[in-house]
């Protein structure tokens, strides 16, 4: 099977959308027009994914519209376009928990990875470090306590770099299941 279609323009999306929440929690000038960019990549990336991917299955259509959902629920809580309290969330909600029994289990469980030991240890790892600088950055924040913003800085930065370690790391010419 093919490689998955825009996959490292929307990891790129995503980077901008994850620094515009940084620059919102850190109260950083901004931050709105980094979220708003990285959302409309995001969606205008994922529908042309979506159009583009031959044979469509069900979960195809559910992932679409989570997406495109989460789009609407942000812009719509950032620029109060209309009042629809908690429907959006409702529905985001349903369909992440039908994705996630149906194939969230199986599609990290299953993954692919290069032969190389050390670039999967050195992947392992970096995924340790950016849950540690984030879960304790996050809380070191709450908290008011000193370096709280450096370690989630450091957690955001490590996010970034492992979304694009990821996409080089992951063996995208074995048959995976799903492919979007």
């Amino acid at each position: 099977m093919p490689a998955k279609a825009l996959t490292f323009p929307l990891r790129l999306s995503l980077i901008v959308l994850i620094f515009g929440v940084l620059f919102k929690i850190m109260h950083w000038p901004y931050a709105n027009i980094l979220m708003f960019i990285g959302s409309v990549l995001i969606g205008l990336f994922y529908t042309i994914r979506f159009i583009k991917k031959k044979s469509k299955e069900s979960l195809d259509y559910v992932k679409y519209v989570m997406v495109l959902l989460w789009i609407i629920n942000y812009l719509n809580s950032a620029f109060d376009v209309f009042n629809m309290p908690y429907i959006l969330e409702i529905l985001l909600l349903m369909l992440f928990i039908y994705w996630f029994i149906v194939e969230g289990i199986y599609y990290f469980k299953n993954r692919k990875y290069k032969k190389n030991v050390f670039l999967k240890a050195f992947y392992f790892l970096l995924i340790s470090m950016t849950i540690f600088a984030l879960f304790f950055g996050i809380i070191f924040k709450i908290q008011h306590w000193p370096y709280g913003a450096l370690l989630f800085t450091i957690g955001i930065l490590l996010t970034s770099i492992l979304l694009i370690f990821d996409y080089f790391l992951i063996d995208r010419n074995g048959k995976q299941l799903n492919e979007n």
